[in-house]
């Protein structure tokens, strides 16, 4: 079982990589404690919380109307609070307001461990073999233009096409333009927005697809593939401009807790990974 790669490569050999970088911590989701009241106002957020004022430190003596969807509506009466109780407070609504986006699945408790390690992580990158194995189910979820069927049909091609040469030195080079016109896998179907996925992951900043081996058979062939990904747990301008994002309380709590400099909890990077097997044989 030679290297019929070629002599030159090496393993583990990068087949795909985005251009967006792998802990980029100048992105502007990546910010934290740089704004003020003012700053808030200014992007219309003077309504945080259904149930207490964060720039008063006033618990409200009842909610405000449609305090679940997040209408624009302040009340007025309420109770002077310390700071760390308005962070409980905070806390505890967004954990239910979170409940809209994730009610269903086997992955609808993940968005509170990532409250949690919003609140209490200091920062740290979370891992958890729950997004692993989300991610994996992801990567063999069948699609067209899939970076694994991709991939596969790249090999499957070259090796029926030339089934006795023995290197194939070219075969990276054409996975490597096959993977540039494909589709990431990213957790954006239509059940993400409801099962835990869509709001833990909202998107995906970086990828990486590396080839661990190769092995060419007499029967076959078979390869190791590599999957790595990383999101931000954070929120930028851009975000929160967004009316998909401000008209829900869940998302403005989320940025007056990142941003405002007298709260200042930091966001996250997220990595999960995956590794795949591929092969056929006759």
């Amino acid at each position: 079982m030679n290297n019929i790669l070629g002599s030159s490569i090496n393993m583990p050999c990068t087949l795909f990589e985005t251009i967006t970088l792998f802990d980029d911590f100048s992105a502007d989701d990546m910010q934290y404690g740089d704004m003020e009241e003012q700053d808030f106002l200014s992007l219309g957020l003077s309504d945080i919380s259904a149930k207490v004022d964060p720039y008063r430190l006033i618990k409200y003596h009842f909610p405000g109307p449609n305090s679940t969807y997040g209408a624009f509506s302040v009340p007025t009466s309420g109770t002077k609070i310390s700071q760390s109780e308005c962070i409980d407070i905070l806390f505890a609504e967004m954990k239910d307001l979170a409940k809209m986006f994730s009610f269903f699945g086997q992955y609808k408790t993940l968005i509170r461990d990532l409250i949690d390690h919003f609140r209490y992580g200091n920062g740290n990158s979370f891992h958890s073999q729950e997004l692993n194995l989300s991610f994996h189910e992801r990567i063999n979820k069948y699609d067209y233009n899939s970076p694994i069927r991709v991939i596969k049909e790249c090999i499957e091609n070259d090796i029926s096409s030339t089934p006795t040469i023995g290197y194939r030195p070219l075969l990276l080079q054409k996975i490597k333009i096959e993977l540039l016109s494909s589709r990431l896998n990213k957790f954006n179907d239509f059940k993400d927005n409801f099962n835990g996925l869509g709001i833990s992951i909202h998107d995906i900043s970086a990828q990486k697809i590396s080839l661990l081996s190769f092995q060419k058979y007499a029967i076959g062939w078979s390869a190791t593939i590599h999957f790595v990904a990383q999101d931000h747990f954070g929120l930028d301008v851009t975000d929160i401009k967004n009316k998909t994002y401000s008209k829900y309380r869940f998302f403005r709590i989320w940025f007056f807790l990142q941003r405002h400099k007298d709260f200042a909890f930091k966001p996250f990077f997220t990595n999960f990974n995956t590794i795949e097997r591929i092969e056929n044989y006759l």
